[in-house]
């Protein structure tokens, strides 16, 4: 149960279960949850005793690994592995939110997960920027535990699936292990070239600030591939952008509960004034109106 917490804590959802007690396919499941830290607030050093994974929800401090400080902020993913001295400082002049999942894989990870397994035990730990919106599942996942609604199990194995692969992705390319997606230009079909601008949006939707940013890294002009979308989809690419980041940004109102202008940051807006005005250009209503919606929604479920 969410709750208003003393000793630093603003709430902490927390579920934790004993070896053996809680899996979900290949995945043993030691500890999901959320905690929210008052400013100054310290987890204490603790050895880890399973793989962990935390992404920072907002706000910024410290993880502790053995020796080392890390500094985080909103939008980190963090891997901690077995066997380290681990501890977390929220900065002393504002509070750090954090969604975190304690596993292992049993026996039944030999086939799917090996290589994801070999990757997270090559280090102590691994810190990346998501780049794969990993929130979500995150928190849909905490979602699950939460509500405990028909068949919650399937969904949790299936998120939890999702949140351990697209860590694995992002920790890799940080590490230089794999390259991200970034199509470049080929003697494909325009056709091609366009479902290339629309897979590179969707990839890297919450780091796009502008349209000749996409031309650049996809190396064509700003000109040609703005009349290419334009002539093909029958949709400015400028506005097929904010439709996507319009998507996204009702995804995140629903199942984040981030500030809208934390959300608007996120999507790269500079205002939440010019995040409200795109994104009531494309839902209809302005931002508030959903997040309103949505937390009437919660209230009548509870």
């Amino acid at each position: 149960m969410i709750r208003k917490e003393a000793a630093g804590r603003r709430f902490h959802f927390d579920n934790v279960f004993l070896k053996g007690e809680c899996a979900f396919g290949a995945i043993d499941l030691y500890q999901i949850g959320e905690l929210w830290c008052e400013s100054g607030y310290e987890v204490p050093s603790h050895e880890q005793f399973c793989m962990e994974i935390s992404y920072i929800v907002s706000g910024s401090g410290y993880f502790y690994v053995d020796d080392e400080c890390i500094p985080v902020s909103a939008g980190d993913l963090f891997f901690n592995a077995v066997g380290s001295t681990h501890a977390i400082k929220s900065d002393s002049a504002g509070t750090l939110r954090y969604m975190y999942l304690g596993f292992m894989f049993n026996e039944k990870a030999a086939e799917d997960f090996a290589e994801i397994e070999a990757f997270l035990r090559s280090a102590s730990y691994f810190h990346a920027k998501d780049a794969h919106h990993i929130m979500l599942p995150f928190n849909r996942n905490i979602d699950e535990f939460y509500s405990q609604k028909p068949l919650s199990g399937t969904m949790i194995r299936n998120y939890l699936e999702e949140i351990i692969v697209l860590s694995y992705r992002a920790f890799s390319e940080y590490a230089g292990k794999s390259e991200r997606y970034s199509p470049r230009k080929s003697s494909h079909s325009v056709g091609y070239t366009v479902y290339s601008v629309i897979r590179y949006i969707e990839n890297n939707l919450l780091e796009l600030k502008s349209i000749r940013g996409i031309a650049d890294d996809l190396g064509y002009s700003y000109t040609y591939l703005s009349h290419l979308f334009k002539d093909k989809t029958g949709m400015t690419l400028q506005r097929y952008i904010n439709l996507k980041k319009a998507e996204k940004a009702l995804e995140m109102i629903r199942f984040s509960a981030l500030p809208i202008k934390e959300i608007a940051a996120n999507l790269q807006y500079e205002t939440i004034q010019s995040f409200s005005k795109a994104f009531s250009r494309m839902m209809g209503k302005p931002p508030s109106y959903y997040a309103a919606l949505y937390r009437n929604e919660s209230d009548t479920e509870e």
